[in-house]
């Protein structure tokens, strides 16, 4: 494998099989606490035969916590659970510690992409990116974040969220 990525809550894991499917050099890790969710991208890894594929079952700070220092070099966060309740937020994925734990496992230079559909969570990410010195936003237009990219393949929270008349923001972001 000439590269490690990783994707953080994948749900379903539609965006990861697509992923390790056009991909199939790299090495793609995915981090779930969904138990349905893990079942799904299991049956289909293994149906698929999607042999650059690993799972990880429990929370994901544990595993960047031993990820080795600048072995990741994409990583994904996408459509993760808005913690929407005040006494919730501290819960959100997109955090100062998270930030701290992807840079120490990603090189300059590596991507962190991020998707959601809730508004104050696109408030919360770009607080949170903005303030960390590790990330830089990509974006030099607003099409850079309103529309998914051809390489990004859409997932069932995407969807729903459109069926919900919800718009979607996908922000990529690089490792300084």
């Amino acid at each position: 494998m000439r590269e490690v990525w990783l994707e953080i809550g994948f749900g379903g894991g539609e965006h990861l099989a697509w992923q390790a499917a056009h991909q199939p050099d790299v090495g793609i890790i995915g981090a779930e606490v969904f138990e349905m969710g893990v079942i799904q991208l299991a049956t289909r890894v293994d149906a698929e035969k999607l042999a650059n594929v690993r799972l990880y079952d429990e929370e994901a700070q544990d595993l960047l916590a031993w990820l080795p220092p600048a072995s990741v070099t994409r990583a994904f966060i996408l459509f993760p659970d808005p913690w929407p309740k005040r006494r919730h937020i501290k819960r959100r994925i997109v955090s100062p510690a998270t930030l701290a734990a992807l840079a120490r496992v990603m090189p300059s230079g590596a991507e962190l992409r991020v998707a959601t559909d809730i508004a104050g969570y696109v408030r919360t990410t770009l607080l949170a990116i903005m303030a960390s010195p590790d990330f830089v936003w990509t974006a030099t237009r607003p099409p850079d974040w309103r529309e998914r990219p051809p390489d990004w393949p859409p997932t069932r929270y995407e969807a729903k969220a459109i069926a919900a008349g919800r718009r979607c923001y996908y922000f990529r972001f690089h490792r300084r």
